[in-house]
């Protein structure tokens, strides 16, 4: 582990716990480098505000390689005054589909961001809603007469499982769920099970003035864990994810039931990920591990994936590994055999794509066309020094194959052809 990621760890732990925390006596160049990975991780505002009394972080500002102090904090105050407009913005949203009769469930984000010292210092794009399918009209049509634009116009309410909306000239961001994970994926069969929108006791959360809904605690964590591993599934997750679901396990644990969650992930697959995400918790983050999940299991290959990947693994030669790894998980889910890998990496099928284009949702027989613009962006990219070639993608799902041997996500049969 470099400097760098070490001062990410320490840092983050000091802010999450309120905590001051010990000078890490980084160069010039490396507390430059820190910030920009704090970007990466989307914890920037969390870790500027703990260093900025650093003696160190002084004495590297004005230095030839040193961070732009000045830009830093440009960044930072414009992103937590996003943040505190976005829930503004949210928040008032809600008490308008009240009005409405609409009751949704919030996930993520603000349940989350309330778990933090200083909660708009975790900033977040998008919020999160879970309803019951039946009324996706209904909040289909309600979201467009409060001034919100459909991303996608020509999706269907009715039988897509996630619909997004925006506020023009607003940071308002809104997924609707109708399922919380791809009903149609081979690599997400189960997930969904157990999750309903009307649970019989929902769990209630004060955010500033306001009551929101949102799941019970068991099955928020088990949300929680289940988003991550679909995360390291397709490319990977970084810090703030695991700081979310330790932060949220602590704060609920006398309504957990960390046997139930446990159990639901064993019958996923995903029990020793848990493990070792937990354990990355209370190493690096200073947050005991739930008994349940404190088993043997090594995390430092899972911690090196995670802070290589940033937020959601987003650098584009991880993105275009990622069909090496959905490939390989649906193949050990169905017991059929895995496509050529190199192949699999430049030509993806439909269903992969569909994310990244979303012309091929309403015109699935332009998918060659889809093709050849991956294609060119692999060219583009490697010119500008902004993307590996594809054989280096191949190489990084590869890598990531052997994480999920690793933590027992798939087993060892699984083989990727050149």
């Amino acid at each position: 582990m470099t400097a760098v990621e070490s001062a990410l760890l320490a840092l983050t732990a000091a802010a999450i716990h309120g905590e001051a925390p010990q000078d890490p006596a980084l160069s010039a160049a490396e507390w430059t480098d820190l910030f920009r990975l704090s970007e990466r991780h989307k914890l920037l505002p969390l870790i500027a505000d703990a260093a900025a009394p650093l003696p160190s972080l002084h004495a590297a500002v004005g230095q030839a390689g040193g961070p732009d102090w000045n830009q830093v904090t440009t960044t930072v105050y414009s992103q937590v005054n996003r943040q505190m407009y976005q829930e503004n913005e949210f928040l008032n949203l809600l008490l308008d589909l009240r009005a409405a009769g609409l009751e949704p469930l919030v996930l993520k984000g603000p349940i989350l961001r309330a778990l933090y010292p200083k909660p708009l210092l975790r900033p977040s794009v998008d919020d999160d809603l879970f309803i019951p399918p039946e009324q996706a009209e209904d909040y289909h049509r309600a979201l467009l007469a409060r001034d919100l634009n459909a991303d996608y116009p020509a999706a269907d309410p009715q039988t897509a499982d996630e619909l997004s909306y925006h506020r023009p000239e607003s940071p308002l961001y809104i997924e609707l769920h109708k399922a919380l994970f791809d009903s149609g994926s081979a690599v997400f069969a189960g997930y969904n099970d157990g999750f309903t929108a009307s649970p019989d006791v929902p769990e209630t959360v004060r955010i500033q003035d306001v009551t929101i809904r949102t799941l019970p605690p068991t099955e928020h964590l088990r949300f929680l864990l289940l988003h991550a591993c679909k995360h390291f599934f397709h490319s990977g997750f970084g810090l703030r994810i695991v700081s979310d679901i330790c932060l949220f396990a602590r704060a609920y644990a006398e309504r957990i039931d960390f046997s139930a969650v446990r159990a639901a992930c064993a019958g996923l697959h995903c029990e020793r990920l848990a493990d070792a995400i937990f354990r990355i918790g209370e190493k690096h983050l200073g947050i005991p591990a739930p008994i349940c999940f404190a088993g043997d299991v090594e995390e430092a290959a899972l911690l090196a994936d995670v802070l290589d990947a940033g937020l959601h693994g987003a650098t584009l030669d991880r993105l275009h590994s990622s069909s090496v790894t959905l490939e390989t998980v649906a193949s050990a889910r169905t017991g059929t055999a895995i496509r050529s890998g190199l192949r699999q990496a430049l030509f993806p099928p439909l269903a992969r794509l569909k994310g990244h284009y979303p012309f091929l949702k309403k015109h699935p027989w332009l998918l060659p066309w889809a093709w050849a613009r991956r294609a060119a962006g692999f060219a583009v990219g490697r010119l500008r020094g902004k993307e590996s070639a594809p054989a280096d993608s191949l190489r990084i799902g590869k890598e990531r194959v052997a994480l999920l041997r690793e933590y027992e996500l798939i087993d060892g049969r699984n083989e990727i052809s050149p």
